[in-house]
């Protein structure tokens, strides 16, 4: 899997991100759009000031690529903003090299990576601008049904459990179901799916 890193003037990738993709190229803007440089992850900065402008360019050179925003101070507000604008992942500037490559591999599949605790808060900011349709999905259970519904609100697995009166181990069962019936990958795009915003 090749990893990309946009270089915006000093701000280059961590020693841990270097750590994680030993094989990883970093260039600056510039260069990537000279060199036609190919990637199947884009990752960038939030520490540059235009990390905006750049998260809007590279989603229209890398199509169908994933791009990953990181943060030396990551936060709510900026997350929503990068995962509207078309990211898949957020995380930490200084992740560990296992969590770089976890990352990697959730957005190459399809994923998104926002990390535990911004995925319940995107997923209530969600819920709140869309609600979850009356009509779920036919090929959904009832029992799965509740559960995604549970699920849009924000809640996490063990807060389902004890909603429903289920076990956790149950509601990953239920969960595990409904994105294959779905074709979804994560509870972000469950969300997304269930309240008609994509």
């Amino acid at each position: 899997m090749r990893n990309l890193f946009l270089v915006a003037g000093a701000v280059a990738p961590s020693t841990r991100w270097r750590d994680a993709f030993a094989d990883g190229l970093y260039f600056t803007w510039d260069v990537t759009v000279s060199a036609q440089i190919k990637a199947d992850v884009v990752w960038l900065s939030a520490a540059a000031p235009n990390w905006k402008e750049l998260l809007a360019r590279a989603l229209k050179q890398f199509v169908n690529v994933p791009v990953v925003v990181v943060s030396n101070i990551p936060g709510e507000a900026e997350a929503v903003s990068a995962i509207v604008a078309g990211a898949r992942g957020y995380c930490h500037a200084w992740s560990s090299p296992e969590q770089f490559c976890e990352i990697a591999q959730v957005v190459s599949r399809g994923g998104y990576w926002v990390g535990p605790a911004l995925m319940s808060k995107l997923i209530g900011i969600v819920n709140k601008s869309m609600p979850v349709a009356d009509e779920l999905p036919g090929e959904l259970s009832e029992r799965e049904a509740e559960v995604a519904r549970e699920v849009v609100v924000g809640r996490s697995n063990k807060e389902i459990a004890r909603v429903l009166g289920i076990t956790e181990r149950t509601v990953k069962a239920h969960l595990g179901a409904i994105f294959a019936k779905l074709g979804v990958r994560d509870r972000l795009q469950l969300a997304l799916r269930l309240t008609g915003s994509k």
